[in-house]
């Protein structure tokens, strides 16, 4: 047999365990039973504010939606012609650009061929300077070679006439060195 002691009160055989077991079990019926009391007196309650439910008088919002739906044609009108209009703009626009885009292909075009002309005549240009300016280096090269060879030649011919000076000169000393007459107007 099971014996509980719960605060002060003892409590022994089979009675007390049945206690335990029935306390708990009333009290989820009453509980039970006073939640089913509660839900019948909402759910009347409920049902009262129903049977008393008056709608509302809606003919001001009638009167507005169908103020509404003539605003809202007239507006779509106005979009329609607007579009319309727009559209009729944009083909206008398109065949303008497409005019511009065809002009400044013909003008790129013609400025193309412009710069090529222009290109080969400064390629044959260019060569000819070229050529030119080649020939005018090779004439200079020519020119101061000649005139390196007769400042040489010149320079050669001047040494050997000083050469011939100076022989003549040491001879004329020479031979006025061994005249006996020159040696006798220097011991005077």
């Amino acid at each position: 047999m099971a014996d509980v002691e719960y605060k002060g009160v003892h409590l022994t055989g089979i009675k007390g365990s049945y206690l335990l077991v029935l306390v708990p079990l009333f009290g989820s019926i009453i509980g039970g039973l006073w939640g089913g009391f509660e839900l019948y007196k909402r759910y009347e309650d409920m049902e009262q504010q129903i049977q008393a439910y008056v709608a509302p008088d809606l003919s001001g919002f009638n009167t507005r939606l169908e103020v509404f739906d003539t605003q809202l044609k007239d507006k779509v009108r106005f979009v329609d012609i607007e579009v319309s209009t727009l559209k009729e703009l944009v083909h206008d626009a398109q065949e303008t650009a497409r005019d511009i885009r065809t002009d400044i292909k013909a003008e790129i075009n013609t400025q193309h061929d412009q710069i090529s002309a222009i290109d080969k005549r400064s390629r044959a240009d260019s060569l000819e300077t070229r050529t030119a300016m080649r020939n005018a280096e090779n004439e200079i090269r020519d020119l101061i070679t000649q005139t390196s060879k007769r400042w040489d030649d010149k320079l050669t011919k001047v040494d050997t006439q000083i050469e011939n000076l100076e022989k003549k000169i040491d001879k004329k000393i020479t031979k006025a060195l061994e005249n006996p007459l020159a040696a006798m107007s220097k011991t005077k």
